[in-house]
């Protein structure tokens, strides 16, 4: 419960503002810009930390990724005619991984290619993902209409897929897709279904090698690999140059079963794959890893952003005390009149701190309505990802309540100083 001598404080504070509104209201305005956009750089700050969650939280924080990497070798661009190039995890290494290190829920080989798709008389370059069932379930890939991929599908090497929508788009499929036939690599596979709309993003997408068209194809993985094997093979047509790459696998993706052993499983599996690729063809993606990072670097980032938009409350700040000041220089007399009346030195005191605190809480709340409607502006013109959390809110509050107590004490101080008889003379 607030004393009755607070409230009676409170409202000879605010009278006293009152009895000057434009002067109350300029004082106001250096805490009011403060913080909001102090409220506008945690909201940015807050959504972007929120899109890197979902980003990387994509991936499985308890997963690791093991990708296939083409080592820098110079000498391959000088070279003429046709030559096989031969890199990255094979299946020796999937093979390994699954026997010799313990506490792995799933080990799941991955085969990614670059083949011709047909539809009608529309001809693209598709990129075939030859998956486990498993491959899906692990990184939530739902399907919109038609079915995923399952074990039955894997075991009798049916010719089937799962597509994303792009790939609907770009062969001009308008119809009903399910069991509709499309021509891979001159052989026929049947839609089964149509993974929601809903793409891996940024450093997820670079993660797992998806494009940003979104027209990845899904097949069983020992479809691809016993149908057509692990080469594929580009060339330039008019010069008869043709590159052929034999990748036995672009991918492994490690589940482990303990959240607490990711980082340690990581470093085992890179020990593992060190000693079997000198030349170093694959990197090692560990989610966990990347989220400690990415999110120490964002804290860092939205610390400099509040520091920065705190400058304006350092200006409201001095420009209160600066009015305050030149108050107590106009109330001296009335200063006198209170301390002959009784008041004493911290009764003036509290008197003023009341009046700057009430300033620059006002402000403060205020400003917390301008950020809120900057941030929808900036989400409603921008498209940026903004998050206003009450933890902001109240920071932004406090740091406002802060800065009238501080820059009220000199001028408090003063005015408490002042002698009863020098102000009651004072004209």
């Amino acid at each position: 419960m607030i004393s009755r001598k607070k409230l009676e404080l409170i409202r000879m504070g605010l009278r006293s503002l009152l009895g000057y509104p434009m002067r109350t209201i300029l004082t106001m305005l250096g805490v009011v810009f403060g913080v909001g956009s102090v409220i506008a750089m945690l909201a940015l700050g807050a959504g972007a930390e929120r899109e890197l969650l979902q980003e990387i939280g994509r991936l499985g924080i308890q997963n690791i990724i093991i990708n296939s990497v083409k080592p820098e070798k110079p000498e391959e661009a000088n070279r003429t005619g046709g030559y096989i190039s031969i890199y990255g995890i094979t299946f020796r290494d999937h093979r390994q991984i699954l026997d010799t290190i313990p506490g792995l829920e799933k080990v799941l080989p991955v085969h990614i290619s670059k083949k011709q798709v047909w539809w009608g008389s529309r001809k693209i370059e598709s990129t075939l993902f030859a998956v486990t069932p498993e491959h899906l379930e692990i990184f939530d890939l739902k399907t919109s209409v038609g079915r995923t991929l399952t074990k039955v599908d894997d075991q009798n090497l049916a010719r089937v897929c799962v597509i994303r929508s792009g790939l609907l788009e770009e062969l001009g499929i308008y119809e009903d897709p399910i069991n509709l036939p499309i021509n891979i690599n001159n052989e026929s596979f049947r839609i089964i279904g149509v993974l929601e709309d809903d793409s891996f993003q940024g450093y997820a997408r670079k993660a797992l090698v998806v494009d940003a068209r979104s027209s990845e194809i899904y097949v069983p993985y020992n479809t691809i690999l016993k149908r057509h094997g692990t080469r594929s093979i580009s060339g330039s047509g008019s010069t008869g140059d043709w590159v052929a790459t034999d990748i036995e696998l672009n991918q492994i993706v490690v589940s482990v079963e303990d959240l607490d052993q990711v980082l340690m499983t990581s470093r085992t599996i890179d020990s593992l794959m060190a000693m079997n690729h000198p030349e170093q063809d694959y990197e090692l993606v560990v989610p966990l890893e990347v989220l400690a990072q990415r999110r120490k670097t964002q804290q860092v980032f939205n610390i400099a952003l509040v520091a920065i938009a705190s400058i304006s409350l350092l200006v409201g700040g001095i420009g209160i005390a600066n009015i305050m000041l030149a108050t107590v220089t106009e109330r001296t007399k009335e200063i006198g009149v209170r301390r002959a009346l009784g008041a004493r030195r911290r009764h003036i005191m509290a008197q003023f701190l009341t009046e700057t605190t009430t300033i620059s809480t006002i402000g403060g709340a205020v400003g917390v309505l301008m950020g809120i409607g900057l941030v929808e502006v900036l989400i409603l013109f921008t498209g940026w990802s903004a998050a206003i959390t009450l933890s902001s809110v109240l920071l932004a509050l406090s740091i406002s309540m802060a800065v009238g107590i501080v820059s009220g004490i000199y001028p408090a101080r003063r005015a408490a100083a002042l002698d009863p008889i020098t102000a009651l003379r004072h004209e």
